[in-house]
């Protein structure tokens, strides 16, 4: 076994154990519903967690992938703001540090979600090609990530109204998870071989692509 392959497999099973503990502290949180606390504890010490290994096992394509994570997850609080502010259906509590409109957690929400839905796109890219990697993780997206903001709603971490949904779930918010992911395994693919101040920008184009996919999602279905 080559290095490049060891590394490769540390890595995946790594990340699809990190995935089975995120999912679940969710459920765990959902089920206690102590409220943000628990969603910035999951934030931070995942997001963390990921920082250790990539240090540690010296892996510069988790470094890279964090990077472009945290950088799309700051991006993200300009969608996040437009939700609130202009669609009027998301509601956070107001007894909680935030940045924006947003809990002060959610960049490292969003870095822990797209560095294990991103390396599961990236990892599907190299297996079965990108447009199939692509049009799997649209549909992953669009079927686990509801289940996360499920759980984060039960838990008290957030919650909508004023839209349809399925359960405590929009519509506009299914699609919207489901055409971000689309677009994920394509830009993972030029982080992975780019310079480190490359996946700033890239995850900056990642944000933004958040807000047009909550744009479009929107309009079609909110």
């Amino acid at each position: 076994m080559t290095h490049t392959s060891s590394t490769d497999r540390s890595r995946f099973y790594f990340i699809i154990s990190s995935m089975a503990l995120g999912i679940l502290l969710l459920v765990i949180d959902s089920l206690l519903s102590y409220g943000w606390i628990t969603a910035a504890w999951w934030g931070y010490g995942l997001s963390l967690m990921y920082v250790i290994y990539a240090l540690v096992k010296k892996d510069r394509l988790l470094t890279k992938f964090i990077i472009f994570a945290l950088a799309a997850g700051f991006t993200e609080l300009l969608p996040d703001n437009w939700l609130v502010k202009f669609t009027g259906t998301l509601i956070y509590p107001q007894d909680e540090p935030m940045l924006l409109s947003s809990p002060a957690y959610m960049p490292f929400s969003w870095l822990v979600v797209l560095v294990q839905m991103g390396y599961l796109g990236w990892w599907a890219s190299r297996k079965i090609g990108l447009l199939k990697a692509s049009l799997a993780l649209g549909v992953m997206g669009a079927l686990l990530i509801p289940l996360y903001e499920h759980w984060a709603i039960n838990a008290g971490w957030w919650h909508y109204i004023n839209t349809k949904m399925i359960g405590t779930v929009p519509y506009y918010i299914i699609l919207a998870e489901g055409l971000l992911m689309i677009t994920v395994p394509f830009i993972l693919q030029r982080v992975g071989r780019s310079q480190y101040h490359i996946a700033i920008l890239w995850g900056i184009a990642e944000g933004f692509m958040m807000w047009l996919a909550c744009i479009i999602a929107w309009f079609v279905l909110g």
